[in-house]
């Protein structure tokens, strides 16, 4: 397996050589529900993914108790769990972005979808690989607590509609997730987003479930947030080393910012994914790389490319239940192609 898709690779990576190196993309950290039986596999043959699982598997072993490998690999593995899935996850995506940096794919800026945030912190220089797992561990396990307090939904609605539409349940269901333009992602407890769901669709509004076991990013997760503070307060984050734009402020933030008080907002507040993005275009990217299991934010960043009038390129780096070979050749060729056209923007200058 790591033969077939890594030398598959090299090819393209001679020809990313001769046009002076591929484009620098923006690495988009999708966050839970991009988790897959057996979605490791492959990446633990990688000399390169190997060694990086194998440290994030030492500090889920430290703060979990649990075997990270076993999750990633086995039949049968709780990544239906959130203690199991939030590790899991940003460990994948961690591991893919070294991957894509050894074939020469180095980020312009990085931006974190919910969870996705830590890694994207990580890659940035911002987080230290140790205190990456920490967050998302504690983060894992504190968000697990209110399993089955809570559900999501996401609706056909702007934001600021999403607020509006339905005033006869304010105070009982929160804006979550800024998905896009057009989507937004609500949280409520189970019974009334079912009252929620009927009642929007009964206006013609298109509505499904999120298949998730709690809901976060809403009110419920306030009582816990001193908790997960306490846990996360000797964290040191670092200067970054490249831009990174905040789904929590929904602009760039400095290293410094992403402290213990930043991973509690980062759990219990809205995630502004639309406003990061729309950051990101107007520094001129308009090239996604999304650096997780399978793709989540796709259709999102569609919606705010259009809406900026803009094309771009949105490209993956795994799909559920395929091997890498299958999609990470493809997106190499294409950043080989656009290669000078695509450079390290002016972002970090952005207020």
């Amino acid at each position: 397996m790591r033969r077939t898709f890594e030398e598959s690779l090299m090819r393209h990576e001679d020809q990313a050589d001769r046009d002076e190196g591929p484009c620098r993309p923006v690495f988009v950290f999708s966050g839970q529900g991009s988790q897959w039986t057996g979605m490791g596999r492959a990446l633990l043959e990688s000399p390169v993914c190997a060694p990086v699982l194998e440290a994030c598997e030492a500090e889920v072993q430290r703060h979990m108790g649990w075997s990270l490998r076993e999750a990633l690999t086995a039949e049968g593995a709780r990544l239906g769990d959130i203690e199991v899935s939030c590790p899991a996850i940003v460990a994948m995506e961690i591991a893919l972005a070294a991957l894509w940096r050894s074939w020469g794919v180095e980020p312009a800026a990085v931006v974190g979808h919910s969870i996705g945030e830590v890694a994207a912190a990580h890659v940035a220089g911002v987080l230290s690989l140790e205190d990456a797992m920490r967050v998302i561990c504690h983060q894992g396990r504190i968000i697990g607590r209110l399993r089955g307090q809570g559900a999501m939904a996401v609706v056909g609605l702007p934001w600021a509609r999403a607020g509006e539409v339905l005033p006869e349940f304010e105070g009982r269901v929160w804006r979550a997730i800024h998905a896009s333009p057009d989507w937004t992602v609500l949280a409520a407890e189970p019974e009334v987003l079912e009252e929620v769901l009927v009642a929007l669709r009964r206006k013609g509004v298109p509505a499904r479930r999120v298949d998730s076991e709690v809901a976060a990013h809403w009110p419920k997760v306030d009582p816990l947030r001193g908790e997960l503070r306490g846990l996360l307060e000797e964290l040191r984050p670092g200067p970054e080393r490249l831009p990174v734009v905040s789904t929590v402020t929904g602009g760039t933030l400095a290293g410094a910012r992403f402290d213990a008080d930043y991973w509690v907002r980062n759990l219990a507040e809205p995630v502004l994914f639309r406003e990061a993005v729309d950051v990101l275009l107007g520094a001129g990217h308009d090239v996604f790389l999304e650096v997780s299991p399978h793709p989540l934010v796709k259709h999102s960043l569609e919606s705010c490319l259009e809406r900026a009038g803009r094309r771009g390129t949105l490209l993956v780096s795994l799909r559920r239940g395929r091997a890498p070979g299958q999609e990470m050749p493809g997106a190499l060729r294409t950043l080989s192609e656009l290669g000078p056209r695509c450079r390290r923007s002016a972002l970090a200058n952005v207020a």
